[in-house]
């Protein structure tokens, strides 16, 4: 691995229906919005996706690290290198999209909590599982000792399913990897592509 390798905005490989990738009951059974993204989780119907923090953040310039998505051999040195780029991206004042399920993903994700830098966190399961009972908890031990808990003023959770959903909790998770490349990559329907009217009513 190398700087070199780094693409910010890759050509999507993969899935192009979002319908797919979520849970079509945990949609049916969300209730409707009361108060802001930033104050409790909400449904998005327009993406299918769950949301909870800072969504203004999905007008900034998102970036993912590529080299960190798919399966992972835990070499220090591959993800010293993950690190390394990763700072560099938060350095241009890139939004990272990441994900915590293993290694590298951690790698990524606490690099902007060093920087006091917002990040968008894509979880496999809902926010209750990885944030805790009170959504208060930052969702790795790493994460904790730069940050003592989530900050969803500043950071953005990302879920396609329900809050209180269980996740998944292998290593390797091919649908949270697709969700941060088509996230970062605007390509994830009903994000990106929101009209200013719909901006407003997500903040």
């Amino acid at each position: 691995m190398s700087l070199g390798d780094i693409r910010v905005m890759p050509t999507l490989k993969a899935y192009r229906h979002c319908a797919s990738l979520f849970d079509a009951a945990d949609s049916e059974q969300a209730p409707k919005r009361t108060v802001p993204f930033d104050q409790e989780p909400g449904f998005h119907p327009p993406a299918g996706l769950w949301l909870y923090g800072n969504v203004k953040l999905l007008e900034g310039p998102l970036a993912f690290l590529p080299k960190s998505l798919g399966e992972q051999d835990g070499d220090c040195k591959e993800l010293d290198e993950l690190q390394q780029m990763t700072e560099n991206l938060v350095l241009d004042s890139k939004i990272i999209v990441c994900g915590v399920h293993n290694f590298a993903h951690q790698r990524v994700a606490v690099v902007p909590l060093r920087w006091g830098s917002p990040r968008v966190v894509v979880f496999s399961g809902g926010f209750h599982a990885h944030l805790g009972p009170d959504l208060k908890n930052e969702a790795f031990r790493a994460a904790r000792l730069w940050r003592y808990q989530w900050d969803a003023q500043t950071d953005l959770a990302v879920s396609r399913r329900a809050p209180d959903k269980l996740p998944t909790y292998s290593l390797i998770n091919p649908t949270v990897d697709r969700m941060i490349e088509r996230i970062a990559t605007s390509d994830w329907p009903g994000l990106r592509t929101l009209q200013r009217d719909e901006l407003q009513v997500l903040i």
